[in-house]
Protein backbone atom coordinates (compact mmCIF):
# COMPACT_ATOMS: atom_id res chain seq x y z
CA UNK A 1 0.00 0.00 0.00
CA UNK A 2 1.31 3.43 -0.94
CA UNK A 3 2.22 5.84 1.86
CA UNK A 4 -0.61 8.27 2.56
CA UNK A 5 1.30 10.90 4.55
CA UNK A 6 4.68 12.56 4.45
CA UNK A 7 5.71 10.63 7.59
CA UNK A 8 4.73 7.29 6.03
CA UNK A 9 6.55 8.22 2.82
CA UNK A 10 9.80 8.98 4.64
CA UNK A 11 9.50 5.78 6.69
CA UNK A 12 9.22 3.85 3.40
CA UNK A 13 12.20 5.77 1.94
CA UNK A 14 14.27 4.92 5.01
CA UNK A 15 13.39 1.23 4.59
CA UNK A 16 14.34 1.44 0.92
CA UNK A 17 17.71 3.00 1.80
CA UNK A 18 18.43 0.27 4.34
CA UNK A 19 17.57 -2.49 1.88
CA UNK A 20 19.56 -1.11 -1.06
CA UNK A 21 22.29 0.39 1.16
CA UNK A 22 21.75 3.86 -0.23
CA UNK A 23 21.69 7.48 0.86
CA UNK A 24 19.14 10.23 0.27
CA UNK A 25 20.72 13.06 -1.71
CA UNK A 26 17.59 15.20 -2.22
CA UNK A 27 14.27 15.48 -0.42
CA UNK A 28 11.90 18.41 -0.04
CA UNK A 29 12.90 21.31 -2.28
CA UNK A 30 11.98 24.95 -2.45
CA UNK A 31 10.70 26.12 -5.84
CA UNK A 32 13.98 27.99 -6.37
CA UNK A 33 16.14 24.92 -5.64
CA UNK A 34 13.88 22.75 -7.78
CA UNK A 35 14.32 25.12 -10.75
CA UNK A 36 18.08 25.29 -10.13
CA UNK A 37 18.43 21.48 -10.35
CA UNK A 38 16.14 21.25 -13.39
CA UNK A 39 13.23 19.61 -11.56
CA UNK A 40 9.72 19.50 -12.96
CA UNK A 41 7.48 22.42 -12.03
CA UNK A 42 5.10 19.81 -10.57
CA UNK A 43 7.77 17.71 -8.82
CA UNK A 44 6.92 15.52 -5.84
CA UNK A 45 9.95 17.10 -4.14
CA UNK A 46 7.98 20.34 -3.80
CA UNK A 47 5.42 18.59 -1.59
CA UNK A 48 7.93 16.63 0.50
CA UNK A 49 6.93 13.45 -1.36
CA UNK A 50 10.01 13.02 -3.54
CA UNK A 51 13.37 11.54 -2.63
CA UNK A 52 16.51 10.91 -4.64
CA UNK A 53 18.60 7.98 -3.44
CA UNK A 54 22.09 6.92 -4.50
CA UNK A 55 22.80 3.24 -3.81
CA UNK A 56 26.27 2.51 -2.40
CA UNK A 57 26.67 -0.65 -4.48
CA UNK A 58 25.34 -2.22 -7.64
CA UNK A 59 21.94 -3.86 -7.40
CA UNK A 60 19.91 -4.80 -10.47
CA UNK A 61 17.23 -2.25 -11.34
CA UNK A 62 14.56 -4.98 -11.32
CA UNK A 63 15.47 -5.82 -7.70
CA UNK A 64 15.29 -2.15 -6.69
CA UNK A 65 11.91 -1.84 -8.43
CA UNK A 66 10.63 -4.89 -6.52
CA UNK A 67 11.74 -3.39 -3.19
CA UNK A 68 10.17 -0.02 -4.01
CA UNK A 69 6.90 -1.65 -5.08
CA UNK A 70 6.77 -3.71 -1.89
CA UNK A 71 7.14 -0.48 0.11
CA UNK A 72 4.39 1.31 -1.85
CA UNK A 73 6.85 3.49 -3.73
CA UNK A 74 7.28 4.30 -7.40
CA UNK A 75 10.89 4.08 -8.52
CA UNK A 76 12.13 6.10 -11.46
CA UNK A 77 15.71 4.97 -12.18
CA UNK A 78 17.47 8.11 -13.41
CA UNK A 79 20.88 6.62 -14.13
CA UNK A 80 22.94 8.23 -11.38
CA UNK A 81 20.19 8.03 -8.75
CA UNK A 82 16.79 6.54 -7.95
CA UNK A 83 13.88 8.94 -7.69
CA UNK A 84 11.18 7.71 -5.29
CA UNK A 85 7.66 8.97 -4.75
CA UNK A 86 4.47 7.33 -3.43
CA UNK A 87 2.99 4.84 -5.90
CA UNK A 88 0.05 6.47 -7.64
CA UNK A 89 1.06 9.99 -6.58
CA UNK A 90 0.14 12.77 -8.92
CA UNK A 91 0.52 16.49 -8.38
CA UNK A 92 -2.44 18.57 -7.32
CA UNK A 93 -4.10 20.23 -10.28
CA UNK A 94 -2.88 23.69 -11.03
CA UNK A 95 -5.35 26.50 -10.59
CA UNK A 96 -6.08 28.66 -13.60
CA UNK A 97 -6.23 32.39 -12.83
Amino acid sequence: MAPTSIAEFWTAVDSYCLRVTGSVTSGRRTPARNRFVGGSARSAHLEGLGADVVPDSEMPTDDRHAIATELGLRLIAEGDHDHLQPAGWSPAPTQET
